[in-house]
């Protein structure tokens, strides 16, 4: 095949890609699950009129009267590394704070956030890798 057509076919399969595009505080469930389809599963958590819905790939939003107020996703690719968010977050006025104690073997978490870009990842104390990530409303 030439270039041109292999370009072409890429260009109409990207087309068909579906994002999914949250504006958390805004978005209710029904925009959510018209957006995503129906979640795997839906969880209660011990918050008033609060819901964790999960998708494939463990990519969960958290439903707080019928808004979704944050989403959680494992990293991808770069997204693993701190380094990766220090570098994204370099002109953000970061916030880092413990958000758990050494328990036994488990080292403490700490989450890095930037409250601009409406993004807080999670990393284990003295590793470099990131666990989650969360997106949540800009400040």
């Amino acid at each position: 095949m030439k270039p041109i057509l292999y370009l072409s076919l890429l260009v109409v399969a990207a087309c068909g890609v579906k994002h999914t595009s949250v504006d958390y505080g805004k978005t209710t469930s029904a925009n959510l699950i018209s957006e995503k389809g129906e979640p795997i599963s839906k969880t209660e958590v011990p918050v008033k009129n609060t819901e964790i819905y999960q998708y494939k790939d463990n990519e969960k939003y958290q439903v707080k009267d019928d808004v979704v107020t944050h989403g959680f996703k494992d990293p991808k690719g770069d997204e693993k590394t701190l380094i990766f968010w220090k570098h994204k977050f370099k002109d953000c006025d970061t916030v880092t704070r413990k958000i758990s104690e050494q328990n036994g073997h488990v080292l403490p978490e700490f989450e890095f956030k930037c409250n601009s870009q409406g993004l807080t990842v999670i990393y284990t104390e003295g590793s470099e890798f990131v666990s989650r990530v969360i997106e949540h409303a800009k400040n």
